[in-house]
């Protein structure tokens, strides 16, 4: 009988465990098949102290205490639609224009983008789609054509090279965040780990080459007060 796989418990935030990793957890089975990723998907910050999980993959600026953090690629942000909808997405341009599309995801991200294109006070008063919880179901949404999503290029990059969706504008927006591969000092060298922190790193470097138009105009803006 053959040994049985280890289990490599792994926690990340819903978006990017559904957009970007789960999509590729094949290829790492492939190169590691006497590995078993065990992923939790969850908003939640998870302590990685309790030995519940072995890692995470975390977005923030890659600080804390007893953790190493190596980092992914960045937190960016631009808004989506549906090849069909791209001409009447072109009204997003002046936020004081009417707007015939919902916007979709997260209103601080909207708020943020029109801020970094130089529209402080852009009033996003009903312009905004339904809520949902996670900015995947913003992204599904937009991928049937239900409005302009405001996502990251890299976590949906399938979707933007299946061509189910396009940039409905070509401003790249960023709050300063990136994504990160943590896992605690003691343990990050163990040889799982250093195993999936390798792998994750040669993934995100794949995704950060492809990404290279986006990345290459990404204008930064700190969060405002409230956002």
């Amino acid at each position: 009988m053959g040994q049985a796989p280890a289990r490599l418990n792994l926690t990340a935030p819903p978006s990017l465990g559904m957009g970007w990793l789960a999509p590729r957890l094949d290829g790492f089975h492939r190169q590691h098949p006497h590995l078993s990723i065990e992923l939790e998907m969850s908003r939640d910050v998870r302590d990685l102290s309790s030995g519940q999980f072995d890692a995470a993959i975390r977005a923030g600026h890659g600080h804390w205490r007893g953790l190493h953090a190596a980092r992914l690629f960045p937190c960016i942000f631009m808004p989506l639609c549906a090849p069909p909808l791209r001409r009447a997405a072109g009204a997003i341009e002046d936020p004081g224009q009417p707007l015939d599309l919902p916007l979709l995801g997260r209103p601080d991200w909207w708020r943020l983008w029109y801020r970094a294109r130089g529209f402080p006070l852009a009033d996003l008063s009903g312009k905004l789609g339904a809520r949902l919880p996670e900015t995947h179901l913003d992204v599904a949404a937009a991928v049937a054509g239900q409005g302009v999503a405001i996502a990251s290029p890299l976590v949906f990059e399938r979707e933007l090279r299946a061509g189910l969706l396009v940039p409905a504008h070509t401003f790249v927006a960023s709050d300063g965040r990136a994504f990160w591969f943590a896992a605690p000092v003691k343990r990050c060298q163990h040889d799982k780990i250093a195993r999936l922190r390798r792998w994750l790193e040669a993934e995100a470097a794949a995704t950060r080459q492809h990404a290279r138009p986006f990345l290459s105009r990404v204008v930064a803006c700190p969060p405002a007060l409230g956002d």
